[in-house]
């Protein structure tokens, strides 16, 4: 791989050059033109122009947009409104290639019981695994990988740490662009780091401190609280002043859970109450059923009618209209995130927050609009207000999908991973925001995360949970 004097609209490489038998890891912040690379090496770039422009014919790439592409296809092919029961989607011993001779890498990266299941059974970390398997398994001269490690629990990040360390080993050059500098790897040979839409330093690992990245600047985007009740009775109840729980004693009482896929368990036998302000942190490997506990909650899975489910007082499967439910959450999910995939605009997404809507179907105050953009302007992105969500990067839709949670100042905030694609700065101000949200009492939060450096002491108990479904059972 070679680049001499590239250009785009938002990125200069004045020249760089991978080598055969060198590693590399690309290492930046959000906006830092990380994004922007990584477009150009795996050949992604629009309008770009270069002196010398020399990418890899076997070149494997994995990233965001790839998933979501997949995601995307496998939805097109999903006939269960067809059966009587769910499509599972493809198998996912389908997206490797000879999966059979490559049996232990699949073994190492814990991935083997899952190869008859279906697409859509995967957790979030296990399709991760599979888009990176279903690469490697195709033997590219060069793997060029976004974020490796996110939505990974610790032992699968030590898994694929070292299988790729081992096709490193092997002769296939491998190339990361990570955010953090704690995700690189201690094999990798040379590092480069991004600020500003340049490589302001490059070169063997040996020679490159990631010292020199200024991680000292704390974004201030949410840096203090906004006024949610600034607009007029134009959103009437969506917006309650903060300070105030409603008056259920229990936000959350689930007796003796129980959810899963096809008559394969999750979880079971799970009790769980969750008062207000008892800010609850979830967390357990992959397939642990963490996502799948959080969908019964909010609804988005039919087990939330046969349990034993109560939120806000109100017992599910009585009569109660799933908005009604809703209404009273914010949501952030890699689910609703995948499944944001109507046109619309920056502020359309944070505004439709309001109304619980994937995109917006009715028209807007320009109150509520007032309120959206003031939501960018925390975020740092006024200037991307009419740029199509789908065209941000995937650090910044999730920073708008996390304004879009809290826009209505919801009682309880229902939180996925969100911070999943964010740089350390950005991640430590959305956990410094929600413990001040915390301390204010603005609203009860219920997180999942598998980063340690985010268990902060205002969660109030802590869930653990466990991967015990059978070998073939879907968990998410």
């Amino acid at each position: 791989m070679k680049i001499i004097h590239a250009r785009t609209n938002h990125l200069f490489i004045e020249q760089f050059q991978a080598l055969p038998g060198q590693a590399w890891t690309i290492v930046g912040a959000n906006r830092s033109g990380i994004d922007d690379f990584f477009d150009l090496v795996s050949g992604r770039a629009i309008d770009c122009t270069a002196v010398e422009l020399i990418l890899p014919d076997q070149l494997g790439v994995v990233c965001f947009k790839n998933q979501q592409a997949v995601y995307e296809s496998e939805l097109k092919k999903d006939q269960t409104d067809y059966l009587d029961r769910l499509d599972p989607g493809t198998p996912a011993r389908k997206f490797l290639h000879n999966p059979d001779r490559h049996e232990g890498l699949i073994r190492a990266m814990d991935m083997f019981d899952c190869l008859d299941k279906g697409f859509r059974q995967l957790s979030t970390g296990q399709v991760r695994k599979l888009m990176i398997l279903a690469q490697i398994t195709k033997r590219v001269f060069c793997l060029v990988i976004q974020a490796p490690f996110d939505g990974l629990d610790a032992a699968g990040c030590r898994e694929l740490d070292h299988a790729l360390y081992q096709l490193f080993s092997r002769g296939t050059q491998v190339m990361l662009f990570v955010c953090n500098p704690e995700d690189i790897p201690a094999w990798t040979t040379h590092i480069g780091i991004m600020a500003d839409g340049r490589l302001v330093r490059q070169g063997p690992a040996s020679r490159v401190s990631v010292q020199c990245m200024d991680e000292t600047h704390m974004p201030d985007f949410l840096a203090a609280l906004p006024d949610m009740a600034q607009t007029t009775g134009a959103v009437s109840d969506l917006r309650k002043k903060p300070g105030k729980f409603p008056a259920a004693k229990e936000m959350i009482r689930l007796v003796q859970g129980h959810a899963g896929y096809g008559g394969n368990l999750v979880f079971k036998d799970l009790n769980l109450v969750v008062a207000p302000g008892e800010h609850t942190l979830i967390t357990g490997p992959n397939g642990s059923g963490k996502s799948t506990l959080l969908q019964v909650i909010t609804g988005d899975h039919p087990a939330c009618y046969t349990n034993n489910l109560t939120l806000f007082n109100i017992r599910r499967g009585t009569g109660e209209s799933v908005w009604d439910i809703k209404r009273r959450m914010g949501i952030v999910s890699s689910d609703l995130h995948r499944n944001f995939r109507v046109p619309g605009s920056a502020l359309d997404c944070i505004v439709s927050g309001l109304f619980d809507s994937i995109g917006l179907y009715r028209p807007v105050t320009e109150a509520e609009k007032d309120l959206g953009r003031a939501w960018l302007a925390r975020l740092g992105m006024e200037k991307q207000e009419t740029v199509s969500f789908r065209e941000l990067s995937y650090a910044d839709q999730r920073l708008v999908l996390i304004a879009r949670a809290l826009i209505k100042n919801p009682p309880l905030l229902v939180l996925d991973e969100p911070t999943q694609g964010l740089d350390a700065p950005s991640r430590c101000a959305v956990l410094n925001f929600l413990e001040t949200v915390a301390s204010a009492h603005l609203a009860t939060i219920l997180y999942v995360s598998h980063r340690k450096d985010e268990f902060r002491s205002f969660f109030r108990q802590h869930v653990k949970l466990e991967k015990t479904e059978p070998p073939g059972s879907p968990a998410t």
